[in-house]
């Protein structure tokens, strides 16, 4: 696939921007809840990255599903230097038959295979996609042009499909966050480790939060259901909860104030604590009004960053573990 300029100031369209862009690193990205005939719960996780290092442009996939009412989570992950197995194209981005999103005219197919899962779903396009933050463009905490990423996501997808699990063939229904991301910042800075939420509540708005909690910036959007969308930059997020896994410190509880949206303030928690994948740590959470009622999901992606001052290196960033 032919790259394209990176120019986060002048971004074209949706489908343009899909591409592969010079010198950035970039992913294909999408989360989803899905529940089972029986109302049981499950989420899933697909990631094609290609990772720009100079010299050498790593490809990774990543791909998790976690079973709620058993508490199991599974995560397979593989990488390549070169494009064997990889393929990323205008409609497209796979990695040979374990993890693909196939663009088609009403939406993503999307198919993981693990070695104790099998998933496939079409999530439907929905409200469509939506720019991020500035018009796109995403400053990374760090004020200079070259920390910056472009972000787009289709927020609201309509999902169904059946998941091979347990020894079951299950039919699934929910709802899938479609992503691209990607930019020429730098990874290995820990100004540039987030705190990521994409709040989708049950009354078809989203909030998508991008916050750098160790440089106090913040930067974020507001999908109303009837698909108007608007910079989101005034909001408090608090840490309540911290744990320890893979001998660092995550947070895992989170108050949040929005002010002059929907009703205001919200906790968020997790469902079952989250588990590391490749560099980040990531969980899916309720979020609940301050009545105490359930009024959506969320998923959180949490970089090591941001509660590990000194303890950034490519060892901890990039542990992978698979199960």
């Amino acid at each position: 696939m032919k790259k394209i300029k990176y120019d986060p100031d002048n971004l074209q369209s949706f489908e343009k921007e899909w591409g592969i862009h010079k010198k950035c690193k970039e992913w294909w990205y999408a989360t989803g809840f899905l529940q089972d005939g029986d109302g049981n719960l499950y989420s899933y996780h697909y990631n094609v990255l290609r990772l720009h290092l100079g010299i050498v442009t790593p490809k990774l996939v990543m791909a998790a599903f976690t079973d709620f009412r058993g508490g199991n989570h599974h995560y397979m992950q593989r990488a390549a230097l070169g494009n064997k197995n990889v393929v990323i194209s205008g409609n497209e981005a796979s990695y040979a038959n374990l993890a693909s999103a196939k663009r088609e005219s009403d939406g993503f197919r999307i198919d993981l295979n693990h070695k104790d899962f099998k998933l496939s779903v079409k999530a439907k396009y929905g409200k469509g996609a939506f720019w991020h933050c500035d018009n796109g463009k995403l400053q990374m905490a760090l004020p200079a042009k070259k920390e910056t990423t472009l972000y787009y996501s289709y927020t609201n997808m309509p999902t169904e499909g059946t998941a091979v699990y347990g020894g079951r063939t299950l039919e699934v229904k929910g709802k899938t966050w479609f992503d691209k991301q990607g930019g020429s910042y730098s990874i290995m800075k820990r100004e540039t480790n987030s705190e990521w939420f994409s709040l989708r509540f049950h009354d078809d708005e989203e909030m998508m939060l991008f916050a750098f909690p160790q440089s106090d910036y913040r930067d974020g959007t507001y999908i109303t259901v009837d698909s108007k969308s608007e910079r989101l930059t005034d909001y408090v997020l608090k840490t309540t909860k911290v744990i320890e896994k893979n001998g660092l410190k995550w947070s895992s509880g989170w108050d949040l104030y929005v002010s002059g949206k929907k009703e205001e303030r919200y906790t968020i928690t997790p469902i079952l604590e989250g588990k590391m994948n490749f560099a980040y740590f990531e969980e899916l959470c309720r979020v609940l009004n301050p009545k105490g009622a359930e009024v959506g999901l969320c998923f959180v992606e949490l970089l090591p960053g941001v509660l590990n001052e000194g303890k950034i290196n490519s060892k901890n960033l990039f542990e992978a573990v698979e199960y």
